[in-house]
């Protein structure tokens, strides 16, 4: 089945399904290295998993992430990514320019790419499970009805937004969270699908270590909502879809969130 020609053709730049299983000791040593603990604070793995993509991979680094099992307990965390070159070219990258101590990291023998599809037909309808960090970035500074205030480009949890610009309104956090995710996914550019069931698996508020830019990178942490919703989709637009599916849902996709996982309905 085909798009029609209005519809356009999908983004023709290929990408890739990449595996990697990772050393959790190594991940926390690399943590040290990089002096996240100073503060004394918890560093989620998720945040470490960025960090040590980002020393192995550089500008290659797989975006949008996710962490398989992250609470689990065992030796090896396993990451599943999207990146614009297979395994194979990852590797060389790493080999050439990580460190030593980095490039011990990643357990070599174990990963593993696959080619994605060029795209995903008009009408086609997915179960899909995505974890997602569902914050608004405020486009000016400004006050709600009952005094709250916030920055010009501040994030908020768009629950919370909600509830500061409708004092008054009983508002369900599941559905302020779908509705978002309804929005996401319709956009024309990068979004082309048509969200038909989702319901919250997993909420919570989570403290996110962040260094900082800049010559000092100092440590910060942040609280943002931390979101796991699963459903079913139909595929409205293959180019948008392809697009939204390579570049991730929502923001902060290279710190775990937005990597949309698939299966067939």
């Amino acid at each position: 089945m085909k798009d029609n020609a209005s519809q356009g053709r999908a983004d023709p730049t290929p990408f890739h399904m990449v595996q990697l299983w990772l050393d959790v000791r190594r991940l926390y040593e690399l943590g040290r290295m990089l002096d996240l603990f100073r503060a004394r604070r918890p560093v989620s793995l998720s945040y470490l998993v960025h960090c040590a993509l980002g020393e192995l991979f550089q500008a290659q680094a797989p975006r949008p992430f996710a962490v398989e099992g992250e609470n689990r307990r065992g030796p090896w965390v396993r990451v599943l990514g999207y990146a614009d070159v297979p395994w194979e070219t990852l590797q060389e990258l790493a080999r050439g320019f990580a460190s030593p101590a980095v490039y011990a990291i990643c357990g070599w023998d174990r990963g593993a790419s696959k080619p994605m599809p060029t795209e995903i037909p008009r009408g086609m309808r997915l179960a899909f499970s995505v974890r997602v960090c569902p914050v608004v970035r405020k486009a000016s500074a400004g006050q709600s009805p009952r005094g709250r205030r916030w920055q010009k480009g501040q994030e908020l949890d768009v629950f919370l937004d909600a509830a500061w610009s409708q004092p008054e309104a009983v508002l369900d956090r599941e559905a302020v969270y779908a509705e978002w995710l309804r929005r996401q996914m319709a956009r024309p550019e990068k979004g082309g699908a048509r969200v038909e069931t989702v319901r919250m698996t997993r909420f919570s508020i989570e403290r996110m270590t962040r260094r900082t830019n800049g010559s000092s990178r100092s440590v910060t942490v942040i609280q943002r909502p931390d979101v796991t919703l699963e459903g079913v989709l139909t595929v409205t637009d293959s180019a948008a879809f392809m697009r939204m599916l390579r570049r991730g849902v929502g923001r902060h996709t290279s710190f775990g969130y937005g990597m949309l996982k698939l299966r067939r309905a």
